[in-house]
């Protein structure tokens, strides 16, 4: 059986699957001890991706009616949709994909999309102009003049319906990164010349404002990225190696991906990038496992943190929540066991898993009180297709059936009603290391941490092969409170660093806490 054959039989099974799911499926996780499931918006058709604003308002996009919506104060806002993304091609797994808010918002008043073309076989990230309500002093409704279309990338090919991958999202180094899949395209995803099976990181602070492009390579080339003597396309590629890596996450701490890449034949798996450059095997490798011996690698691999079986699955699909990071502040934090834990799903599994990670390692995370089984921290998920965390530390998703006919999906969110317990106090007292600002920077860098007690405090610059290169505060004794420290992106001889991505690490007592710091020239 060829490789397209299989995949258009696992294509009507998971219609059929989606069938059965959209009369049958429960509207309501179950959940360990502690925790509920809360809906915050209903009646939604097919919700794919969703993204918060910085003051909490969360936009989501609906794959099949391209609608992009507002959920302001847990209701769709009074302007409903915000805008109708034209020119998106649907059927099978095209549509409005993935969406991801400017970090500069609301000085940067832009949302990106990835969608399919309608014109030309393609997919797309195309940037918008938001208006309307952007400082939230009203009823927080948003708009968007459909002009202000601003066409990122214009050029990845569309695979046929499938596997065109679908994340956006911004890292803390202020880059975009962005995941398109490949399908049946030989051994397509170890060329480095082309955009298949690849997340890609771009820096789109350059870009001129109001609609047009897509621009030149060089000006979404961002310094730092591992392949800038590979060609326009090698040159935006952060992570190859990969099938569909349909959803992914940054670690807002430290900046590594957690990628859920959709297997073929028997295995699912969880990638980490830590950092750029790496070869994830696809398709010589499904996961651990020889899969097609006749394509070389281009690099050698880089196996996952977690693969599940799959082969006794009629169809399962991936789907990465990515790891738990509770806001500073945040009123509705997880206890402080989940802290770093990475959170994975299958869409058709309808199943919530948690790993926890020691050094390099990655295993299941022991059961907790009141979980469903040993193995599922959460059940009753069946078509989650993306996760995000708000300012209050619960866990958002979208689900884009739940039951009945008609629009059946929804924005739900999963609420720790313990959050003010004793492990959530000792959790709010471990010392903060801030974003850094600004960043990139091409000048000075500020690095501010706050001490919840007096510890033995150190902090290094690191490059991405982890070797010290600046020593900014050596081991010395400092009180509790707030504390701003400069780089100046030189090295501990005086010397300049080349631009590029850099690593700082907070040690107080026998806490680490790490930021990547972009610099630019």
């Amino acid at each position: 059986m060829t490789r397209r054959v299989r995949r258009a039989r696992a294509a009507i099974a998971a219609l059929l699957l989606l069938s059965c799911a959209a009369r049958g499926a429960r509207a309501q996780a179950t959940l360990p001890a502690g925790f509920t499931d809360q809906l915050v918006v209903g009646g939604l058709s097919s919700p794919c991706g969703i993204a918060f604003l910085p003051d909490g308002r969360l936009l989501l996009v609906e794959q099949l009616s391209a609608r992009l919506r507002l959920v302001v104060n847990d209701a769709l806002a009074a302007v409903d949709p915000v805008a109708v993304v034209p020119n998106v091609r649907t059927g099978g797994e095209r549509g409005l994909l993935g969406i991801a808010v400017d970090p500069g918002f609301p000085a940067r008043p832009y949302v990106y999309v990835h969608c399919t073309d309608l014109s030309a076989p393609v997919v797309r990230i195309s940037r918008y102009t938001l208006g309307g309500d952007l400082g939230f002093t009203g009823n927080g409704s948003l708009t968007i003049n459909l002009a202000t279309r601003y066409d990122v990338l214009a050029d990845v090919p569309d695979n046929a319906s499938n596997h065109n991958g679908g994340t956006l999202r911004f890292g803390a180094d202020g880059m975009l990164y962005a995941s398109f899949g490949e399908d049946a395209q030989g051994c397509a995803a170890q060329d480095t010349s082309g955009v298949l099976g690849v997340i890609l990181r771009l820096d789109v602070s350059q870009l001129p404002a109001g609609g047009g492009g897509p621009p030149a390579p060089g000006l979404i080339t961002p310094a730092g990225n591992p392949f800038p003597g590979g060609g326009l396309n090698a040159r935006l590629i952060w992570a190859f190696g990969f099938r569909n890596p349909f959803r992914f996450h940054i670690d807002p701490l430290n900046g590594a991906l957690f990628v859920g890449d959709v297997g073929e034949q028997t295995w699912e798996e969880i990638d980490r990038v830590p950092q750029g450059g790496l070869d994830f095997g696809w398709p010589r490798y499904e996961a651990n496992e020889l899969h097609d011996a006749s394509c070389a690698l281009t690099l050698p691999a880089t196996f996952p943190i977690h693969a599940y079986d799959r082969s006794s699955m009629s169809v399962a699909a991936v789907i990465c929540a990515g790891p738990y990071r509770s806001p500073p502040g945040a009123a509705r934090r997880f206890p402080s066991e989940y802290e770093g834990d990475c959170f994975f799903g299958d869409y058709y599994g309808g199943y919530l898993r948690r790993l926890k990670g020691s050094g390099t390692a990655w295993a299941l995370a022991p059961p907790v009180a009141g979980q469903p089984s040993p193995d599922n921290w959460a059940t009753g998920l069946g078509a989650a297709s993306d996760y995000a965390i708000a300012a209050d530390g619960s866990l958002w998703y979208c689900r884009q059936f739940t039951g009945g006919s008609g629009p059946t999906g929804v924005v739900r969110r999963i609420v720790n009603l313990t959050s003010t317990d004793v492990a959530g106090e000792a959790r709010a007292a471990r010392p903060l290391l801030a974003p850094p600002r600004p960043c990139p920077s091409a000048g000075e860098t500020h690095l501010a941490y706050t001490l919840p007690a007096p510890a033995e405090v150190t902090l290094a610059i690191l490059d991405l092969r982890g070797r010290r290169v600046r020593a900014l505060v050596p081991r010395t004794r400092e009180d509790a409170g707030v504390h701003d420290r400069v780089w100046d992106g030189r090295d501990g001889r005086g010397r300049s660093l080349p631009a590029g991505i850099y690593v700082a690490v907070l040690t107080a007592g026998s806490e680490r806490v790490e930021r990547r710091v972009a610099r630019v020239r």
